[in-house]
């Protein structure tokens, strides 16, 4: 690690005494039909993470841009999002004319390691912006990603979830959070993604192995969490959001602000706090300790100067989780707005600190990310002053990028990548569930990527090792008696992980109607602590869980084939996946008890999923104020052993969504009425010991608007989920084994003012 650490420090002194070119970009937007200016479209370069917004004649401009290739994306509601890429020491001026659209299919996205257009991409990537959040917001921010085809969630009520995509879930889904891999002991079933809304632009979703670019845990893809962007130069702004849930009685209040010098200094602050009660099912009863709270705090600062930028970010998570104990439901229902702490309950605090620095070569560019997280787990079951499990964990993470251009069309990266986490019980811990443990992952990787007009072909290899030592020889391992596998003398264990991986993908778009796109890719998981050597109860839980240090680490291979065709008025896309996992791990309650507990172990076969999406866009050219949308999507998993069903696999879905974008009324700018539709069917292929669950169809009715009080921007919607107040189980919930039912009805009211 030391000569990570050297590399960084060297980076950090040396970008000052890099000299580049402080280059300016202006132009203007117009209407394509009307060539009339737009006023507040949004000028966005994702690799700087700054922009602008056209003023009240049209016109913009930047300054401090690099001596590169740059991709400008231009958007604005109304109208087809517009991506130009150029270089400002060649192109000084840039205008551009937008098309009216209702609906836009295009849009850039980072989380494949290069910047480009979405529709470009050969690997799958679905990026939710923030209004869509605020359009349609839920408690949790899994449950907003969720509505997304291909991707749903396990949830433990509604403040507990984690994604699952295209039926991969738990720690085959990594969480990347400002450049950097998220660890918060997300093994655990009861353990929430930890991260929120808070501060983000957007998210983007990898349908599909990633370990190409983010190692162990990406191998059924990733959610990346996108940074809002940094202040413009010379601006101070900042906003304040309300938002109230009629449901659990919730509340949230979150605010922020962010400057920029004109010298290239910026810096930004915000935070939030969210408390929700008990919430309530389709009949209206109450789900006793569901409740929990959330407090949030982001600060961050940093240079950008014409060689590049450096950033620095603290975010501090604090959360109380209230977990529903299913042999005592009745006796934890209270008060109706009773936001008092219960036991069982989580309390997890995290604190993350990251540096992201980018030095521009020329038209190479050296990106340099580094991390170190604090989580702290404490679960507790029978006392308030008693921690029954309590987990330290630390992480150091680096992530050392080149980006070579090669010819105009072709660009190289090689990169270091890797992290050291350690993970240590409290030493006045009731129980045990998993021992003392280090793991040092380290890799090597090179991708290439290769674009002209018709095709953009990528591909890449990857080298990982890792090394995991579990140590039960502490004092506090001895008098629980927790042992390890094997019982060893010495009481701890060593395994390593390591092999290879690789991906290719092409899209070929020959006209703007058709675009096809192939990628396959190979991905890989090495066990998680829990896999390896738990051996204890979860408190909060009725399980007693086993797992077992001989597990390899899980290998799989996926293809993705897609089309899409669109004209003026309708969109079509389809989406068709096959996935080959060696030694796949899932997790199954036996029929066997220690004392009054289940147990439930981890076991290891080879599965196989497969399935896809289809999505239909419709936006008519002759009624430009109606855009709608209809998607399936579907998986099926099964252990290949003996053709049988795997667990948590989502069922098959429908959704539906219709939007009405009105005439300004008066004040009201931009007022909409969006309805929205879920069609889940019966999931009726359980795996071993599981039932089936029964479909049920959710409407939402969602509106909003824009308008100006006191002379400052305010944002309003009402938004209604489970409008017809539904009385259903979810496949996915962890509660689902014990009959409890999803959230009823939940009208909830936003308001967003900027100033």
């Amino acid at each position: 690690m030391k000569y990570v650490i050297t590399l960084g420090l060297f980076l950090l002194v040396s970008i000052s005494f890099v000299q580049g070119q402080n280059l300016s970009l202006s132009g203007s937007v117009r209407d394509a039909s009307t060539a009339e200016p737009l006023i507040g479209v949004t000028i966005f370069v994702p690799e700087l993470g700054r922009g602008t917004v056209s003023d009240n004649q049209g016109l913009f401009a930047m300054e401090g841009l690099p001596a590169r290739n740059l991709t400008i994306q231009f958007s604005y509601i109304g109208y087809a999002t517009a991506l130009k890429k150029i270089n400002p020491s060649e192109q000084g001026r840039l205008d551009v004319h937008l098309t009216s659209a209702t609906a836009s299919v295009d849009e850039v996205v980072v989380s494949a390691a290069y910047v480009m257009s979405k529709e470009r991409s050969p690997i799958s990537i679905e990026k939710i912006d923030r209004q869509s959040i605020l359009r349609n917001p839920s408690p949790s921010l899994m449950t907003a990603l969720a509505k997304t085809p291909g991707v749903s969630e396990v949830s433990l009520g509604p403040g507990i979830s984690k994604p699952v995509i295209r039926g991969l879930s738990f720690s085959r889904v990594l969480s990347v959070y400002q450049g950097a891999r998220f660890e918060n002991q997300q093994w655990g079933a009861d353990h929430g993604l930890g991260l929120t809304e808070t501060g983000l632009s957007g998210i983007e979703i990898i349908k599909g192995p990633a370990s190409i670019i983010y190692g162990s845990g990406a191998m059924a893809g990733v959610v990346n969490l996108i940074e809002e962007a940094d202040a413009q130069a010379g601006e101070v702004s900042g906003d304040l959001n309300l938002r109230m849930y009629s449901n659990s009685l919730g509340r949230r209040l979150d605010a922020g602000v962010k400057g920029a010098g004109q010298q290239g200094f910026f810096w930004s602050l915000r935070g939030a706090s969210e408390s929700h009660a008990d919430y309530l099912d389709g009949s209206g009863s109450p789900v006793g300790n569901t409740r929990f709270q959330t407090q949030n705090m982001k600060a961050g600062m940093g240079l950008r100067k014409g060689w590049g930028d450096t950033r620095i970010r603290y975010t501090f998570l604090k959360q109380k989780l209230g977990i529903l104990d299913e042999t005592n439901q009745e006796l934890l229902v209270t008060s109706r707005n009773d936001r008092v702490l219960q036991l069982p309950f989580q309390d997890v605090t995290d604190h993350f600190l990251n540096s992201e620095s980018n030095v521009f070569l020329g038209d190479d560019k050296l990106k340099a990310t580094f991390g170190y997280h604090w989580n702290f787990r404490e679960e507790t079951e029978d006392e308030f002053n008693q921690v029954d499990l309590g987990l330290q964990q630390s992480n150091f993470m680096y992530d050392i990028k080149y980006y070579k251009s090669v010819w105009e069309q072709t660009e190289l990266i090689f990169g270091l990548q890797g992290f050291y986490l350690n993970t240590v019980n409290y030493e006045n811990a009731a129980e045990i569930l998993i021992p003392d443990a280090t793991k040092d992952d380290r890799s090597l990787y090179a991708l290439f990527n290769y674009s002209n007009p018709e095709w953009v072909v990528q591909g890449g290899i990857r080298y990982d090792y890792r090394k995991v030592t579990a140590d039960a020889s502490g004092q506090n391992f001895l008098d629980y008696g927790f042992e390890l596998e094997g019982s060893p003398e010495s009481r701890t264990l060593s395994r390593s992980f390591d092999g290879m991986t690789g991906s290719a993908g092409a899209t070929f778009r020959p006209s703007e109607n058709w675009r096809f796109r192939l990628n396959v890719a190979s991905g890989f998981r090495a066990p998680d602590l829990a896999e390896l050597y738990s051996n204890g109860p979860h408190p909060g839980t009725a399980r007693f869980e086993q797992g077992s240090a001989d597990f390899v680490r899980e290998q799989n291979i996926q293809s993705d084939l897609g089309l899409r065709y669109r004209q003026a008025d309708f969109a079509i896309s389809v989406e068709g996946f096959y996935n080959r996992v060696n030694n796949y791990i899932y997790f199954s309650p036996t029929d066997e008890q220690m004392g009054n507990l289940t147990i439930w172990r981890f076991e290891q076969d080879n599965a196989g999923l497969y399935g896809g999406e289809a999505l239909l866009d419709i936006h008519p050219s002759g009624m430009p104020w109606v855009s709608g949308s209809t998607s399936y999507s579907m998986v099926i998993g099964k252990r290949r052993s003996d053709q049988s069903y795997l667990p948590y696999i989502p069922a098959f879905r429908w959704n539906q969504d219709l939007t009405f974008t009105l005439n300004e009324l008066g004040e009201l700018k931009r007022p909409y009425l969006n309805l929205t539709g879920s069609l889940v069917l019966d999931q009726n292929r359980p795996a071993l010991l599981e039932e089936s669950t029964p479909g049920y169809f959710i409407m939402g009715l969602h509106l909003g608007s824009e308008f100006t009080l006191w002379q400052q921007e305010l944002n309003a919607s009402l938004s209604a989920n489970n409008l017809l107040n539904v009385h259903y189980l979810d496949h996915m919930s962890l509660y689902r084994p014990f009959g409890v039912r999803q959230l009823g009805r939940n009208i909830s009211l936003s308001l967003q003012f900027k100033f």
